[in-house]
């Protein structure tokens, strides 16, 4: 795996506040302009920030954008993994590769507002929580894609004995030490859940904050809902089974 971006010393990336880490895959029309509202946002923010990118294998010439932006951008930092391995490996890579006290997660395609960061931090800082997870108050997105988050959202609910609102949204906020102890191991859609659920599994101290989610100004959407459904139940048996072992002390990591 290729690292593009300075290097910053040990005692540098001590001092990092947050990470902000994402997946790419084919996003070359619309990184840039995300990129650079990124970083304007941090900016504002007045956090000392990296931006860790999994470039996954794209193939439509954003590497080339990513390239050029990592030379340009101080805080941005590119893994390029020469061939497509889902979202759930390469946002793992990026979160093994993280440094910050806190990290952040959301998608590379605009669909969320890193400008929502505040309403994360706030109960973050003021209770002492471990996790902050977003729920997107209005869903910008196809009709199917909006109910199969709705039906995902129920099974994961009577599975596992939840009440957070919204498991899936990729936005979500966690201590950095506690986000590198995670192994992630699904590929595709149930990424956001898997991590939701296994930082619950750990005792993480956790509340649920609104994000805003918007439509996708570039590019197409990875998702196929009919092919992933059976997947992500299958993946959710799996995680279920998985939990209880690490509960019941039988496996040591969830």
């Amino acid at each position: 795996m290729e690292v593009r971006g300075e290097m910053m010393s040990t005692g540098a990336s001590r001092a990092i506040e947050l990470s902000v880490l994402a997946p790419v895959y084919n996003e070359r029309d619309g990184i840039e302009a995300v990129l650079r509202h990124w970083v304007a946002v941090l900016a504002g923010l007045g956090l000392r920030a990296e931006i860790v990118l999994a470039d996954d294998g794209s193939t439509d010439g954003t590497s080339a954008v990513l390239a050029r932006l990592a030379a340009e951008l101080p805080l941005l930092r590119v893994l390029s993994h020469p061939v497509n391995r889902g979202y759930g490996f390469a946002l793992g890579s990026a979160l093994a590769a993280s440094r910050g006290d806190m990290v952040v997660t959301l998608d590379s395609d605009g669909q969320f507002d890193l400008a929502d960061l505040p309403a994360l931090l706030e109960p973050y800082r003021a209770r002492g929580l471990d996790f902050v997870t977003g729920y997107r108050v209005k869903k910008r997105d196809g009709v199917v894609r909006v109910l199969a988050d709705r039906g995902l959202n129920l099974v994961v609910r009577s599975l596992f004995d939840t009440r957070l609102r919204d498991t899936n949204c990729a936005m979500k906020l966690i201590r950095g030490e506690l986000a590198r102890a995670l192994t992630l191991e699904a590929r595709g859609f149930p990424t956001p859940t898997e991590i939701t659920l296994k930082l619950l599994a750990m005792g993480a101290k956790t509340d649920e904050a609104p994000v805003r989610h918007g439509e996708r100004a570039f590019g197409q959407s990875k998702l196929r809902v009919l092919a992933t459904s059976a997947d992500t139940l299958r993946f959710l048996l799996y995680l279920r089974w998985r939990l209880r072992l690490y509960r019941a002390g039988v496996i040591q990591s969830p």
